[in-house]
């Protein structure tokens, strides 16, 4: 079978032919078919060849615009939404975000994303300039009223003084003495600002070995025991059997954590008071415990009680002296030694302040 194509010599058309052999044992006929094939010419008539070139160009046309719809939705609108969240965080509107919708690994989208958390850090780092330049102004507000209190008082001394208190000697000593007091005081307090000044900028450094805490502790409360009876209290090194407590510190700098802690303990407890310092080994670590029967702390201060300048009674605490630098200076300490300070405490029962050391049985 084949559908050959032939050209009439007579009509001057091609024609399709389609062949089919009638066979058997043998051919026994043919038959032929023969259709006339349609000149394109009488098909592409101008008229045709203009709609066809219409469709041609209105379907090109949509496609067209749907393509550039599509690249203006993916890759514009985007940079344009990038362009204008970055042009208003680089005015201070840190606040804004972009949200894209796409693929999510798309390179507009990790622009975005990096862009965002640019834009949170940006926050994060704001707010954290602030609370330091709320926390300075503090700062500098406490550092200037504590130094103006000795100051003023030893000038109001030394001017009464100089008015004529120095004739009369048992009234010139006792303001010669209040006088050197506030000298104290004031010495204290540059001392603790350069200490706390030295440790928050990193400058100081912690020298580590192994020490016995114990001999530590009961020289120290030998130390206070004067202290301690000039207000009616007891303090008392509770011992830990015969064995040696040996800790890993600085032990210069946990001297000052303890004689701060220790002092604390004498100046705010009460008349007949008590205060019991021990250091108890435990499993590898050394428990170091600074227990008083004195007036306690009011849950809602507790937590706050290591801050610098912080006082539960601003006026107890200028009566009985100190810095307001003491705790903050020990917490510090504490912290540089992984030993982070636990307070209880109930009012009109008494403060335990506690802490972990390493000892020389582990870590």
């Amino acid at each position: 079978m084949s559908i050959p194509t032939r050209r009439s010599s007579l009509h001057r058309h091609s024609w399709f032919w389609f062949l089919l052999a009638l066979a058997g044992a043998q051919v026994i006929g043919v038959i032929a078919l023969a259709a006339l094939v349609p000149d394109l010419r009488t098909l592409l008539t101008p008229s045709v060849v203009i709609v066809y070139v219409m469709i041609v160009s209105i379907i090109g046309t949509i496609c067209t615009w749907a393509y550039a719809h599509s690249l203006e939705r993916r890759l514009l609108r985007p940079l344009r939404q990038i362009t204008e969240v970055t042009q208003a965080i680089t005015e201070g509107a840190v606040s804004g975000r972009i949200e894209l919708a796409g693929p999510a690994f798309s390179d507009a989208q990790r622009v975005a994303e990096a862009i965002n958390r640019l834009a949170e850090k940006a926050i994060r780092d704001i707010a954290e300039m602030k609370r330091l330049e709320r926390v300075r102004s503090e700062f500098i507000g406490n550092v200037s009223h504590e130094l103006r209190t000795p100051i003023f008082s030893v000038q109001g001394y030394l001017e009464t003084l100089l008015d004529g208190a120095l004739d009369d000697p048992a009234v010139s000593r006792q303001f010669l003495e209040k006088a050197y007091s506030n000298a104290l005081r004031l010495n204290a307090l540059l001392s603790d600002l350069i200490d706390i000044s030295r440790i928050e900028s990193g400058e100081l450094r912690l020298s580590f070995r192994y020490f016995n805490i114990g001999e530590l502790l009961r020289d120290l409360v030998h130390t206070m025991e004067i202290r301690a009876v000039q207000r009616n209290v007891t303090v008392e090194f509770k011992e830990s059997g015969d064995q040696e407590v040996i800790v890993y510190g600085d032990k210069e700098r946990l001297t000052q954590v303890l004689t701060n802690l220790i002092d604390n303990a004498i100046k705010y407890n009460v008349p007949e008071g008590t205060v019991t310092v021990s250091a108890i080994p435990d499993h590898g670590q050394v428990r170091v415990r600074i227990q008083d029967t004195g007036i306690g702390i009011p849950p809602e201060h507790q937590a706050r009680v290591f801050e610098r300048f912080y006082r539960v009674d601003r006026d107890r605490s200028r009566a009985v002296g100190g810095t307001g630098l003491g705790l903050a200076i020990v917490k510090h300490i504490l912290e540089a030694h992984q030993a982070p300070a636990r307070v209880q405490s109930e009012v009109g029962v008494g403060t335990c302040i506690e802490f972990v050391l390493k000892g020389n049985g582990g870590g």
